[in-house]
C-alpha cells in the first residue's frame, strides 16, 4: 500500500537525520482535512520533537527537506506547529491508475497477508422462532460484508450462525404451535402466555398437521412436544437461511445449542468453574464471581430447579471457538447485549481464556420508517416486518447498502420510500448509476473507434485536469481504506467511500468531456481514468454484496 511505502520514507528519514527512529505505532500517517494541506499529513514531529530535545517545527522541517528530494512526492513541506504536509507526485499518481487497470478485481487484494489472522465472525444467531426480521438484516449485511473485507485482504475469516434451539423460548414456541394446530382443527384451545402469534405460527403448524394428521394428537405429551420442536425448528430455519440466501449472506458454520448440549459441553462448564474459587450459593442458586473480573455484578449459573442460566452455554459456545484455533473472535451481537459483554468477558477469564482476542461489536436498533411513522417490531406481538418482506419491497442492493450507512454503534432509520426511489436521492442508485454510465461511455467510445487496447502509458500526461486528479486521488485511497475496516470494523466507511467516489466521478464527468475524436490519446486516457473508477466502484459494491449493474 502507498501509506506503507510513505511510512517507510519516514523512517529512511530519521535515520538520515541519525537519530531514533520511532516504533511503527508512533508514525501515524492521514489524510488532511483540506486539499491545501497535501494528501497525506504526519504529525510524528510533534510527537518526538521532545524527546530529540528540538522543536517540533524545526524537526518537520529537516524530515520535510529529506522527503521532498523523493520522486514519490510532488511537494513535501513543514507548518506550524509541526507537522509534514506531503503532496503525492503527478507520476506516482498515473502509475496508480496503471496498477489498477492491471490488477483490477485484485487492486487491494491481500494488502494485510503479511499479518493474516485466522478469524472467526459470528452475527444474526437469531432464535429459529421466527422469519428474519430487519435487526437481523442489518447484522446479516454487516457481519458478510465484514467477512468479504477481511477474506479480500488475506485473512482466513469464516462466518458463523450459532443456533438457538434449546432454553424457554423454544419451549414456548412449541407450546404456541400446539395451541395453533388445535385451534385450525377446531379443538379446545388454551392460550399460551406470552405465546407467539405470527402467519408463521400458523403455516408451521398446518405443516405439521399435513404430515401428521390428527395422529399427532394421540401421542404422549412428550413425544408430541418432540415432533412440534423437530418440525418447528428445521421449518423455520430452513425459511431463515432461504432469506439468507436471498439477501446474498453465506455462513461458512452452523453451530446448533442443542448438539453442543448434547455433547455434554453445559455440564463440563459447569465442571470447571466448580474446580475455582469463584462459585458460591446464595439465595437457594449457584453464582459465579464475575464482578471479580470486570463484570458489573455476580451473576447467576444455575437456578434453584436445577436450570442453568444462558451464560453457561455460552461460555460453552465459546469454548468451542478458542478450541478451533482462532486468532480474533467476532461476535456483532444486538443492541439488547451491552452487559453481556462484560459478563461473557469474565467467565472466560474466569475459565482461563484470554478474552484479547474476542472482539464485541454492538449494532443498535433499526426502526423501519413508514412516511413520518416509526414501527415497533415483536415477534409475540406479531408485529414483525421481516428480511423477506424487505427484499420484496425495496430489494437485496438497497436494503444492505442502507444498513451499512451508519456506524455500527447508531441507530438507524430505515426509510422505505428513499431506498425505492430510482433516482440519485437514493444512495445505492447513485453508485450504481456511476458504474453503468462508464458502461455507457464505453460503448459511446468504441462507436467513435475509441478503444482501450490503444492505450499507452504515455497517453495519460495528458491529464493535467484538478478533476481528473482528484478522481485518481480517490482512487487511491481504496486499499488503505479496505486496511482501515479490517483493523477498526468500521464497514459503513466502504458504502461513504463508493458515494464520494460516484460524487468525484460525476462532477469530473459533467466538466470533462471523455469521448472526443478530435483528441483520440486524451480521450483514450480519460477513458482509461474512468475504467479504473469503474473497477474501484465494482470492487467496492461486490465487497459490501452488493450488484453493480451495466446498465440502468
Amino acid at each position: 500500500m502507498l501509506i506503507d511505502t510513505i511510512k517507510n520514507k519516514f523512517f529512511q528519514s530519521f535515520e538520515q537525520l541519525d537519530v531514533k527512529v520511532p516504533k511503527k505505532n508512533e508514525l501515524e500517517i492521514e489524510h488532511p482535512k483540506h486539499k491545501s494541506h497535501g494528501d497525506y499529513s504526519c504529525n510524528i514531529a510533534l510527537k518526538k520533537a521532545k524527546e530529540y530535545k528540538t522543536n517540533p517545527l524545526e524537526l518537520a522541517k529537516n524530515l520535510a527537506k529529506i522527503l521532498d528530494k523523493d520522486s514519490l512526492f510532488q511537494k513535501v513541506e513543514a507548518v506550524k506547529p509541526g507537522f509534514v504536509n506531503l503532496y503525492i507526485s503527478k507520476k506516482m499518481l498515473r502509475n496508480i491508475l496503471q496498477e489498477i487497470n492491471d490488477q483490477k478485481e485484485d487492486y487491494g487484494r491481500n494488502s494485510q497477508s503479511e499479518n493474516c489472522q485466522k478469524v472467526l465472525i459470528e452475527f444474526v444467531s437469531a432464535n429459529p422462532t421466527g422469519p428474519l426480521n430487519v435487526v437481523n438484516a442489518r447484522a446479516s449485511a454487516f457481519g458478510d460484508s465484514l467477512a468479504k473485507i477481511m477474506n479480500f485482504l488475506g485473512h482466513e475469516a469464516q462466518s458463523e450462525y450459532y443456533i438457538n434451539d434449546a432454553g424457554n423460548q423454544i419451549d414456548i414456541l412449541v407450546e404456541s404451535i400446539d395451541v395453533e394446530m388445535h385451534r385450525i382443527e377446531e379443538m379446545p384451545v388454551k392460550e399460551v402466555e406470552d405465546g407467539y402469534r405470527n402467519s408463521y405460527i400458523t403455516e408451521v403448524a398446518s405443516d405439521i398437521l399435513e404430515q401428521e394428521h390428527q395422529s399427532i394428537f394421540r401421542i404422549s405429551e412428550a413425544n408430541k412436544d418432540k415432533k412440534i420442536r423437530k418440525y418447528a425448528i428445521n421449518g423455520i430455519l430452513r425459511r431463515q437461511q432461504e432469506s439468507l440466501l436471498d439477501f446474498n449472506v453465506f455462513f461458512d458454520n452452523w453451530i446448533s445449542e442443542q448438539t453442543l448440549r448434547n455433547k455434554g459441553s453445559v455440564e463440563d462448564v459447569l465442571s470447571y468453574l466448580a474446580e475455582t474459587d469463584y462459585i458460591y450459593e446464595k439465595d437457594d442458586a449457584m453464582w459465579v464471581s464475575t464482578s471479580k473480573f470486570g463484570d458489573d455484578k455476580d451473576r447467576v449459573i444455575m437456578k434453584g430447579d436445577g436450570t442453568t442460566t444462558y451464560l453457561v452455554p455460552d461460555l460453552a459456545y465459546h469454548i468451542s471457538k478458542y478450541k478451533r484455533g482462532f486468532n480474533k473472535l467476532i461476535d456483532i451481537l444486538g443492541p439488547d447485549h451491552h452487559g453481556h459483554t462484560k459478563k461473557l468477558n469474565a467467565g472466560m477469564k474466569i475459565l482461563g481464556y484470554d478474552p484479547r482476542i474476542l472482539n464485541f461489536i454492538i449494532l443498535q436498533q433499526v426502526d423501519f420508517v413508514l412516511g413520518d411513522k416509526k414501527v415497533k417490531m415483536s415477534k409475540r406481538e406479531g408485529n414483525i416486518f421481516s428480511l423477506d418482506q424487505l427484499i420484496e419491497e425495496v430489494g437485496t442492493d438497497a436494503s444492505r447498502f442502507f444498513f451499512l450507512m451508519r456506524k455500527s454503534n447508531s441507530p438507524l432509520d430505515f426509510d422505505i420510500e428513499l431506498a425505492k426511489k430510482q433516482s440519485n436521492e437514493n444512495p445505492v442508485y447513485y453508485v450504481q448509476y456511476a458504474h453503468a454510465r462508464i458502461n455507457s461511455i464505453e460503448k459511446k467510445a468504441s462507436e467513435e473507434c475509441i478503444e482501450l487496447k490503444e492505450f499507452e502509458a504515455k497517453f495519460l500526461r495528458r491529464l493535467r485536469y484538478e478533476e481528473e486528479w482528484n478522481l485518481i486521488r480517490k482512487l487511491m485511497k481504496f486499499p488503505e481504506l479496505l486496511a482501515h475496516i479490517s483493523d477498526t470494523h468500521s464497514v459503513h466507511l466502504l458504502t461513504n467511500y463508493s458515494m464520494e467516489l460516484a460524487s468525484t466521478f460525476h462532477t469530473f464527468y459533467q466538466k470533462r468531456r471523455v469521448v472526443n475524436p478530435r483528441y483520440k490519446k486524451l480521450s483514450i486516457a480519460r477513458l482509461y481514468l474512468c475504467k479504473a473508477t469503474q473497477i474501484i466502484i465494482a470492487n467496492s459494491l461486490r465487497l459490501l454484496g452488493i450488484s453493480a449493474p451495466k446498465s440502468m
